[in-house]
């Protein structure tokens, strides 16, 4: 039965032929029920109008109203010939009608509806009231003739009613699968979306860390290269230095990369840097050779891990710039605490200035310090100042709403 059943929703077409085809049979054996004495010519003729009537119910939802009209003015010939069938006939018509409501899409489809059965309940009040009957009839015919009349009215009455049902419910249906594709490309483009901002964060991540370390290990080591013949002793505690740095490097990346692994072993992973962690970052670029000030203004005061994180990593990769690229130069660090906002200032004394642009088509370290601030809703400024030095300044929100 659920093949049947599917095999009629995907063939309505050939659903609707298999119900014309039995209500043509049913009105067939009608028909020679109650057929008379009449000649082999009428007989032909009632077959033939009874097929031209019932057929193009076939076509009912492809073209409701045209089958409606059609089957109207046929069943309108089919009774003024006086043919003795008028049952199935009329249940044909009847589902015309259901379905110019069901289905048509037109603004003439109440007219057409309202045409259709005026026509027909008013033919059949003319032939059963007026025609070769006079003017009197017995109380019990006159009441039977009004019985007729009601029946068939309350029927074209139901047949309206269901067709509007039905077509409501079906713009209904078609409205929730529109709704429910519309909500399933969301929900895909929304998981698209994390997945895209979850590896800009984790190349962002992977950015900040291996740029660090690795260009302080490089410029630990060309610096040890550099000493190692007439310092061998000072060379040591460089490469020691450097062995420090890989250590830290892959700790971090390890912490990192566990982000990746199930959610269970997320919990044994180390903490993420923040702004406490300045002075060892600051040690760390004072043994590579930069030597940093920190200036603190304000109260400090417990930031936001997301904004804690993001201003570690901006004053990292702020200071590795300087050590890749300025040369010979001076780092100074400003913090500023305020009620709603932190401030932060990184400033070199570099005389290879190098404006941002030129920067950021060299690496993705300024891009990666534009999107953090982005991410928070704050400002940032970035630019190389002739007979000053480059200097980036960032102002991050603590309260409020994160910019996506």
């Amino acid at each position: 039965m659920r093949r049947i059943g599917i095999w009629f929703d995907r063939h309505p077409t050939g659903t609707d032929g298999m119900v014309a085809a039995a209500l043509v049979g049913l009105a067939f054996l009608n028909l020679y029920i109650n057929w008379g004495n009449d000649t082999v010519l009428r007989a032909a003729l009632a077959i033939a109008l009874t097929l031209l009537l019932i057929l193009p119910f076939t076509l009912r939802r492809r073209f409701p109203l045209a089958v409606l009209s059609f089957m109207t003015v046929a069943i309108l010939v089919y009774r003024s010939l006086n043919i003795p069938e008028s049952s199935f006939t009329l249940y044909a018509l009847l589902l015309a009608f259901f379905s110019a409501g069901a289905y048509g899409t037109s603004p003439w489809r109440d007219r057409i509806r309202l045409l259709s059965a005026f026509a027909t309940i008013g033919y059949l009040t003319y032939s059963v009231f007026f025609i070769g009957r006079g003017w009197i009839f017995p109380v019990k015919t006159a009441l039977s003739q009004v019985s007729v009349v009601l029946a068939e009215a309350f029927l074209f009455g139901a047949a309206w009613w269901i067709g509007n049902v039905f077509r409501i419910r079906r713009i209904h249906e078609t409205e929730l699968q529109e709704r429910t594709i519309q909500l399933e490309q969301e929900r895909d483009e929304n998981a698209r979306r994390a997945v895209f901002d979850e590896r800009v964060r984790i190349a962002r991540e992977l950015h900040d860390v291996v740029a660090h370390h690795v260009s302080v290990m490089g410029i630990q080591a060309g610096a040890a290269r550099r000493i190692l013949k007439q310092q061998p002793e000072k060379a040591n505690e460089v490469l020691s230095l450097i062995e420090a740095s890989s250590r830290q490097a892959v700790a971090e990346l390890q912490r990192l990369l566990g982000f990746l692994r199930q959610e269970s072993q997320v919990d044994e992973l180390a903490p993420q840097p923040s702004l406490n962690q300045l002075d060892v970052l600051v040690k760390h670029m004072r043994e590579a050779g930069l030597p940093v000030e920190v200036k603190i203004e304000g109260e400090p005061q417990p930031l936001p891990p997301g904004v804690d994180l993001s201003a570690y990593r901006i004053v990292q990769e702020a200071l590795t710039n300087t050590l890749k690229h300025a040369g010979p130069a001076t780092a100074f660090v400003t913090i500023r605490y305020a009620s709603n906002k932190l401030e932060l200032e990184i400033r070199d004394t570099g005389k290879n200035q190098t404006q941002e642009d030129s920067l950021e088509k060299k690496g993705r370290g300024l891009i990666g310090m534009r999107e953090r601030v982005t991410l928070h809703g704050g400002e940032f400024f970035a630019r190389g100042i002739p007979g000053v030095g480059f200097i980036v300044r960032v102002t991050l929100p603590l309260r409020g709403q994160v910019v996506r």
